[in-house]
């Protein structure tokens, strides 16, 4: 959580902004941001992305460091529930088995989040090439 804090500071200070001005942008409490800097709770679905788009990086970077783009996927928010449940386009073994049943139990937010870090890990493998 300190390095997630740290990215959003860096960030902030890169822009010139303050927290306050911050917050305004993105439609939170000045406090929020203030929490997030000091490592105290952590931004997480649509607020994670209206932070990003503030600051000019992606939810990835902010959450892991990554600042190379997902090339040609879609966005997570344009994502069904047969993506993490059929096979990834281009792939032939898909690891995951879920059934549709058992994901349509996540919630809108854990369906996103799940979207977006299986969206890190294929970037990151197809990175090292594997």
């Amino acid at each position: 959580m300190d390095k997630i804090a740290k990215r959003i500071e860096d960030c902030r200070h890169g822009l010139n902004i303050s927290q306050s001005e911050l917050a305004r942008k993105i439609g939170v409490t000045p406090q929020a941001v203030q929490k997030w800097e000091k490592a105290k709770t952590v931004p997480r679905g649509a607020t994670l992305r209206k932070l990003a788009d503030a600051l000019g990086v992606s939810p990835a970077y902010i959450q892991f460091g990554i600042s190379d783009p997902v090339p040609d996927y879609p966005a997570v928010e344009q994502e069904k529930a047969e993506y993490i449940v059929n096979k990834r386009p281009g792939q032939n073994d898909w690891p995951f088995t879920i059934t549709k049943e058992q994901f349509s139990q996540f919630s809108d937010e854990q369906v996103s989040l799940i979207n977006r870090y299986i969206e890190i890990i294929w970037h990151s493998l197809e990175k090292k090439g594997v």
